[in-house]
């Protein structure tokens, strides 16, 4: 793995978290290069578009209110090199509400993410969905 890439993968995760805090769903798309392969976590696959794409990011922005999440932690796992300008990237996202004076787990998921060079920059290809769905219909139960 070049250490350049994993810096670049860190730092491209870490303003995209960045930006999940803030809830700017237009500005999460466009870490993406359209359209994406979205992998389900029940093993169906689509083809998102980038409107398509903002409208679950809200959906999914909304669910965090709902749930009261205050402050989202992401932490890149694992990467791995699959070609020279493609990488598979793993990261644990642990959500939490820090109102009250110990921050709480609300949940954490694991997700991966296909991050290709385009045109000097990097930009999630894909998104794999490993277990947030699982996740947040339990943290909905509670």
């Amino acid at each position: 793995m070049h250490k350049a890439r994993l810096e670049d993968i860190n730092k491209l995760f870490l303003e995209y978290r960045r930006l999940f805090e803030a809830g700017d769903a237009e500005q999460i798309a466009d870490f993406y290069r359209f359209p994406i392969h979205y992998y389900f976590s029940n093993g169906k696959k689509s083809q998102l578009s980038r409107e398509y794409f903002i409208g679950r990011v809200k959906k999914l922005l909304a669910l965090y209110q709902k749930l009261g999440v205050t402050q989202i932690v992401g932490a890149v796992t694992d990467v791995i090199e699959l070609n020279e300008n493609t990488s598979l990237a793993t990261l644990n996202w642990v959500l939490l509400d820090d109102s009250g004076e110990k921050p709480q787990q609300i949940y954490s998921a694991i997700t991966r993410y296909m991050v290709c060079e385009v045109d000097g920059t990097s930009k999630i290809d894909g998104l794999i969905g490993v277990n947030e769905t699982s996740q947040i219909k339990q943290a909905l139960k509670k």
